[in-house]
């Protein structure tokens, strides 16, 4: 009968490949028990089972045909795939061992059991995988994808470009490659592979949805939100399509619009923990974050979004149990840790910020946040050494992608200066520029030739202050390579303190660089004298226009009432943006301040640092007039609020950074009254000596 079995099988094998498997299941079932192919018809009837969706059924015969014949190679094999299909992990990996150990020189077993096995297991398995079968594209992709999972990015990315080669119209290994170069940076070269992927796959919808990533991750919402349509219109059910669309309509301030993209997306995927978050954020429910603890309460996610609700009330008193449970549940999330230096910080306890913003790079040292965070605490702190080491590590952080320049020189760090051509460009705002730049001079002294990339509207001043620096006209950064100028190296502006050991050791100490336009100044003062002749002249602001810290370095126009009625004074304001509200206030106060000059400082900064130098003292919270005043040694008192920012240290009354500086503090939050009183007395004082 062997003979006779073996053309049944034949024939059943044909019929099973032909769609025909009724019959292909009759021709198996002829051939008898104890005939030597009886465990090969089990084998081929549980595949034809499998095939028919009855996977318990395949298990069953499959095992039957192991038991039968347990050399069976093709059928342990089989065996693995269908145990592999109901989740049965463990046994599916003993079938596959078992068919590599029976038929080493076959890479199925090895590659049934590369799909069950994870860590260093599987590393093996699919090298070996790829010992016995070089040209295995699968393999290849699979073993990218765990050198990615590992973190071993430009790994990944080799292995991919290897199934490139084998077979140039994989659509798997050009989008695998996209993820694995995006992930190392490289985000035009990403763009390249999507774009070639969708070529091999129009309308992919997890392909349209990374290509809007891209667009997301360098803040160019508006194309993430055009990416994001499309693939929500390629695939309605995409949850991460729906979930990303509402994320870039929220960064556009189209709330209600995101408010729909997240409904949807949740309709799809409810157990999306991470999105749940999110939402409960954007409506500001702490009931949706609450739903994502039911989803996943070991997760640190909802922990974290629930504390930041939190925050809405005043006395912020659950903000910290909510972090403290995050932390319990998830001792190795960066952001819990963050989160608890970011709000021990806000109640004035840098020492724990530091120490927490430390210890959440020590779970994850990529977390641009922390250390941004870790530095500002330290060096506020004046703990100067260790805090421009964190400080470099600001540039890392999504918020500084949009204002990162990219040359294809070296970067600055201790290198020789003499005769050298060094490109120093700025990063920050107007204020840190203008700080920073106090530092210039010491590198000029060091023998280099410098090229300043800056803010437009303070270049005419960087060119008269500093005549032989080179002040070039460039465009906005493009997060792409840009001309280098002709230099030899480059640094960043906010890197200067880091480079010359400001504070820690360094010699080098800021100087004052600005050099207003003396004519201006001249008819400045001119004016202002002739408008209040035998008085001394106080420039003042009064307002923060800082999105996010503004308010808290506002001080009530109301409040200046007794400075301004000070006797021998002529107040002047310095402000930014006076609008019609700031008039009328000026005008309740039946004081006199003096807004007639026609300089409007928010545009004209070459005019606001001829008005500041031709008053005799500045006086105002922490903004860019500070920053002005300091960087040419005029006479200024700065207010700073409780917490205040990091260059003005805890208790000096002092600046480090400008010597003709003087520091009021407020002692308590949001209580700018009894700083006024002192600083209302300081000037009667400092008017009485100039009588």
């Amino acid at each position: 009968m062997s003979a006779q079995s073996l053309e049944i099988l034949n024939e059943g094998i044909r019929y099973q490949r032909a769609g025909f498997r009724m019959q292909a299941a009759k021709l198996y079932r002829r051939v008898p028990k104890g005939d030597r192919y009886h465990g090969d018809a089990l084998n081929l009837l549980g595949t034809l089972r499998f095939e028919q969706g009855m996977a318990l059924d395949a298990a069953r015969l499959i095992g039957e045909a192991v038991r039968v014949n347990p050399r069976n190679t093709t059928a342990w094999g089989n065996l693995g795939r269908v145990l592999k299909h109901l989740a049965l992990f463990d046994k599916a990996a003993a079938c596959f061992r078992r068919a590599a150990l029976l038929a080493p020189e076959r890479p199925d077993g090895v590659a049934g059991l590369s799909q069950v096995t994870t860590g260093t297991e599987l590393a093996r398995t699919l090298r070996r995988r790829l010992a016995l079968s070089p040209l295995d594209v699968d393999g290849l992709i699979e073993f990218g994808n765990d050198r990615s999972r590992d973190g071993d990015k430009a790994g990944a990315a080799e292995r991919f470009r290897r199934v490139l080669v084998i077979d140039p119209r994989s659509f798997a290994g050009m989008f695998n490659l996209g993820n694995a170069v995006r992930d190392l940076g490289q985000s035009d070269a990403a763009a390249w592979c999507y774009e070639r992927s969708l070529v091999l796959d129009p309308g992919n919808a997890n392909v349209l949805n990374n290509r809007g990533l891209l667009a997301f991750n360098r803040a160019d919402w508006a194309t993430a939100e055009r990416w994001f349509r499309k693939a929500v219109g390629a695939y309605g059910l995409h949850a991460a399509g729906w979930s990303n669309l509402a994320r870039s309509l929220q960064k556009q301030g189209r709330d209600q619009a995101a408010v729909d993209g997240f409904r949807r997306g949740l309709a799809i995927d409810p157990r999306n923990m991470p999105v749940c978050c999110e939402f409960a954020g954007l409506l500001e429910l702490p009931k949706w974050a609450r739903f994502g603890l039911v989803v996943d309460p070991l997760q640190a996610t909802a922990y974290n979004r629930l504390a930041l609700l939190a925050t809405k009330d005043p006395t912020r008193r659950a903000v910290m149990p909510w972090l403290r449970r995050g932390a319990c549940m998830r001792p190795d999330d960066p952001d819990t840790w963050y989160n608890i230096g970011v709000e021990l910080g806000r109640s004035g306890d840098a020492e724990a910020a530091a120490k927490y913003g430390w210890l959440a790079t020590r779970v994850r040292d990529n977390h641009a946040f922390a250390h941004l965070n870790t530095a500002l605490a330290l060096l506020v702190l004046e703990r100067f050494e260790p805090g421009w080491e964190e400080h470099r590590r600001r540039v890392e952080s999504a918020e500084a992608a949009p204002f990162m320049r990219y040359f294809d020189i070296p970067e600055w760090i201790d290198q020789d200066l003499a005769g050298r051509r060094l490109l120093v460009w700025g990063e920050q705002g107007i204020g840190d520029e203008i700080q920073f730049m106090t530092l210039i001079r010491h590198l000029i002294r060091r023998g280099a030739r410098l090229t300043v990339l800056t803010e437009p509207r303070i270049r005419p001043i960087v060119r008269r202050s500093l005549p032989g620096v080179a002040v070039p006209d460039v465009a906005d950064p493009s997060g792409k390579l840009e001309d280098h100028h002709g230099c030899d190296m480059h640094v960043a502006l906010g890197d200067l303190p880091h480079r010359l050991r400001l504070f820690c050791g360094g010699t080098e100490r800021p100087e004052p660089w600005i050099v207003p336009d003396p004519d201006r100044v001249a008819r400045l003062r001119a004016g202002l004298l002739e408008r209040h002749p035998g008085k001394r002249l106080v420039g003042i602001t009064w307002r923060s226009v800082a999105p996010k810290t503004g308010g808290r370095r506002t001080v009530p126009i109301e409040l200046w009432g007794d400075f301004a009625a000070t006797p021998g004074v002529a107040v002047v304001s310095l402000q930014y943006g006076l609008k019609q509200q700031d008039l009328d206030d000026i005008a309740a106060l039946g004081c006199d301040i003096d807004h007639a000059h026609g300089v409007e400082p928010i545009m004209d900064l070459d005019g606001l640092a001829a008005l500041v130098a031709a008053v005799d003292l500045v006086v105002c919270p922490p903004n860019n007039t500070v920053h002005f005043a300091g960087a040419m040694a005029k006479p200024c008192w700065v207010m700073v609020p409780t917490r205040p920012d990091w260059r003005w240290g805890l208790t000096r009354s002092d600046s480090l950074w400008y010597p003709n500086t003087r520091v009021f503090r407020q002692e308590s939050d949001d209580d700018w009254m009894p700083v006024m009183r002192r600083v209302a007395d300081a000037l009667r004082a400092w008017a009485g000596e100039a009588a």
